[in-house]
């Protein structure tokens, strides 16, 4: 297909989301893809861009969940439930009926959105125990006061941990401030070396998963829905003590 970049964050190392005049979105275009958050960069787009009448596709696969989304916006929402849905193994795909197509001949059975519908997602066996999980997961949202209560408490979480490595001369965040996501903090310490030591001894206070992605290294911390408050400020108090022991 005719692909086009209408933006490219590669200059600037991927700390920026672009603004509306950033984007070079052609006129015509059958439809304009983005990833609403970056999980190896940190970085998550809060707006919703011109898309000059072209239906928008957005991956929503990391921040899903996490706050109120107009959907009336998107041509298409889809996400892998593994982030803030439930476990891996299942995908949601909200879709605007008028662009559900037949399909071309070439491409793989799950991938036929018409198909799909048509079978009411049931043309194949479908994962039950992980939609079992995915209505578990509603529910929870549901008793928590819903998706406004879920954006204040992802907000409060993140900002206590940003706001931390703001002030601090040690730690370095990768996002610039209006760029930040509230799903994926990334940020480095001095050196690679003490970004190993970093992960090393967050093993042993037993925190996991702290190392960040293998094409970007740094520490990355994961603070999805399931992750509360209190193991934020854990974190923190952590960075604390380490900050004072290695600097």
């Amino acid at each position: 297909g005719d692909v086009h970049i209408a933006y490219n964050g590669k200059e600037n190392d991927f700390t920026e989301i672009p603004t509306q005049d950033q984007l070079d979105i052609r006129e015509g275009v059958d439809y304009v893809h983005l990833c609403n958050n970056n999980t190896i960069y940190g970085t998550e787009w809060n707006y919703v861009p011109d898309t000059k009448g072209a239906p928008f596709v957005v991956d929503m696969s990391s921040d899903i969940l996490s706050r109120p989304v107009d959907v009336s916006k998107y041509g298409v929402i889809y996400a892998g439930a593994q982030k803030n849905m439930g476990i891996a193994g299942l995908g949601v795909v909200i879709i605007r009926e008028d662009l559900v197509k037949p399909h071309p001949a070439n491409i793989p059975v799950l991938s036929e959105l018409d198909t799909m519908l048509e079978k009411d997602s049931m043309y194949n066996t479908p994962p039950c125990w992980a939609i079992y999980m995915l209505g578990l997961v509603v529910k929870w949202i549901d008793e928590q006061g819903g998706l406004e209560v879920m954006k204040e408490k992802n907000e409060k979480k993140a900002k206590l941990l940003y706001d931390y490595l703001d002030q601090s001369d040690f730690y370095k965040p990768h996002a610039k401030k209006d760029a930040r996501s509230n799903m994926n903090v990334t940020f480095t310490t001095p050196s690679k070396e003490l970004d190993a030591e970093f992960v090393k001894e967050s093993i042993a206070a037993g925190m996991t998963n702290l190392k960040g992605h293998r094409s970007v290294s740094g520490i990355r911390a994961s603070i999805y829905n399931a992750m509360p408050y209190e193991g934020v400020e854990y974190l923190v108090n952590f960075m604390k003590k380490f900050e004072e022991k290695h600097n």
